[in-house]
């Protein structure tokens, strides 16, 4: 390659072309198989009755069926898995929940958990054993329809078993659900950078689905570690446009999977349309998605091995100084179904306080730790959670680090921040106006130590299921909440030295909706002297 030859100008003008904001290349946001029949999903299931505070809070999780119980631990009473249960998992966690009709855009989709620029690049498979009202197979979850589309005949669940390093966990669940994401979705709007927005989707997504499973007393785990080819092969998806990103099996008291024959090489369903056709490739997210993929099963049992210590003291921020939260388990909040059915993302906060009680509340419940592979015994989490409160009763204005272990929030800063927040979240007038905005930061570095490149995936997850429960949990209050996109360098360094060393990798803010819900256009003083100074002027 010489200056003649003009390549490395033509890749660059070609990567670097703003072709995202053409609306005719916009993917699709429903996958669809147009040779496939459907089988609808019954509709006439219950709506979860279970206060949002205590289903997001729980810390249910049957010993028999998961991986991550302790040794020991008698399994707690559980719930039958049957069409009807999961018809509501599917539904509250990825489903439509209600439609709206716009004058100029016509009927809008509503769907149960959040998603950034609403693309909802997150698809959702079904692998099972025979259950009541539904053949063991392999499914595609189509929320347009609510319906299931057969990809396989037979039970699968044994593949899961290998491809996760021989996990039983998939053997006594009767289902698993896996999350996919369809990374041009994302893409179109973000580039690269839409990379880790599906895994924020995801996460969100996955905390619907925590709480539900809480609800019905299913057992339920997060496994990030598996073989992603193998997992591909048996969703018949191309892992380089869409690619398994979790999986969650469910339930317990599986029979033992049935032997299958070898899968065959089949890595695109029937008459697929997904947007793929249109898409532009970005070598950022082809590149941290391989090198974060484990290849066979002796890396996944290896990977499975790098897990922290009980402690936790290694990815653990340190323990804060100063206000002691109380426990806000008397406070009461609304069913679950029917938050997860009015959830929608506040489009400008009011500038008026919240209660100190909900704003323990919101911390208190989505600091709660999953049971995943990518967490020690006692559920710690991978994220550091920051905040910036503006307008809490009983708190001083001003940024704090939130130690969920003692519940203690130390003041790193006494002052109003609105300006800076709304600066800080990518020139926002949502991160000035909101009662308080927590920052979910992870030490990288350590991570990489101990979980590799797939720790970056792990820890966007992660940052996604605690952002997930803060909408359920402020929701739940009557609040409203929102996920923001940042300026990544300018947070770390706000919260620096406490934060020295860490990155962020999402954040929400809450507070009481303002009105009209429309974003209300802001421009920090900060933003203004940068573009002076780099305007050159004095």
């Amino acid at each position: 390659m010489s200056n003649q030859d003009g390549e490395a100008a033509r890749s660059y003008h070609q990567a670097t072309k703003l072709s995202y904001i053409d609306l005719a290349s916009k993917p699709p946001l429903f996958k669809t198989y147009s040779a496939l029949p459907l089988m609808p999903l019954p509709p006439g299931f219950p709506s979860p009755e279970t206060p949002t505070l205590e289903a997001v809070s729980s810390r249910f999780n049957a010993g028999a069926a998961s991986s991550t119980a302790a040794e020991g631990e008698q399994p707690a009473e559980t719930g039958s898995l049957d069409l009807t249960s999961v018809s509501q998992l599917l539904f509250f966690s990825a489903g439509l929940v209600r439609k709206a009709s716009m004058q100029v855009i016509g009927d809008v989709h509503y769907r149960a958990a959040a998603s950034a620029g609403a693309l909802y690049p997150i698809d959702v498979y079904l692998v099972c054993q025979d259950i009541n009202g539904l053949e063991a197979g392999v499914y595609h979850f189509s929320p347009m329809d609510f319906a299931l589309r057969p990809l396989r005949k037979g039970d699968y669940r044994s593949e899961l078993v290998e491809a996760a390093g021989n996990d039983s966990v998939f053997a006594s669940a009767p289902a698993t659900l896996v999350f996919t994401a369809n990374f041009w979705r994302s893409a179109w709007k973000y580039r690269a950078r839409g990379y880790r927005y599906c895994y924020w989707d995801c996460g969100t997504m996955l905390a619907n689905l925590l709480a539900l499973c809480s609800s019905l007393r299913l057992p339920a785990n997060l496994v990030a570690g598996f073989v992603d080819e193998r997992v591909d092969q048996l969703l018949r998806i191309r892992g380089q446009q869409e690619a398994a990103i979790c999986l969650v099996p469910i339930g317990s008291g599986g029979g033992p999977p049935s032997a299958i024959d070898m899968i065959e090489p089949a890595p695109l369903a029937p008459d697929t349309k997904d947007g793929s056709n249109d898409r532009i490739d970005y070598p950022e997210t082809d590149q941290v998605h391989q090198e974060s993929s484990l290849m066979d099963e002796e890396e996944v049992v290896e990977w499975r091995g790098l897990l922290p210590d009980e402690s936790g003291e290694e990815l653990q921020g340190p323990a804060g100084a100063g206000l002691t939260l109380l426990e806000a388990n008397n406070l009461s909040s609304e069913p679950l179904g029917e938050v997860i059915r009015k959830r929608g993302s506040t489009r400008r906060f009011a500038q008026d306080p919240i209660s100190q009680a909900q704003f323990e509340a919101i911390l208190a419940g989505s600091s709660r730790g999953s049971p995943s592979d990518f967490h020690g015994k006692d559920g710690e989490s991978l994220v550091d959670m920051y905040t910036i409160v503006h307008a809490v009763d009983g708190v001083p204005a001003g940024s704090y680090y939130f130690d969920p272990q003692t519940s203690k929030l130390e003041l790193l800063r006494e002052g109003d921040l609105r300006a800076r927040a709304g600066h800080l979240c990518f020139e926002q007038a949502l991160g000035a106006d909101a009662s308080a905005v927590t920052f979910f930061m992870a030490d990288l570095e350590a991570i990489f130590q101990q979980y590799g490149n797939r720790g970056y995936r792990a820890a966007q997850l992660e940052a996604g299921i605690v952002g997930g429960k803060m909408y359920l949990c402020a929701h739940s209050l009557g609040l409203g909440a929102t996920g923001m996109t940042f300026y990544d360098d300018e947070v770390a360094e706000f919260f620096s030295p406490h934060a020295e060393g860490k990155s962020l990798m999402f954040l929400v803010a809450v507070g009481v909706p303002g009105r009209p819900n429309r974003v209300r256009p802001f421009r920090s003083q900060i933003a203004v002297t940068l573009d002076a100074l780099a305007r050159g002027a004095s």
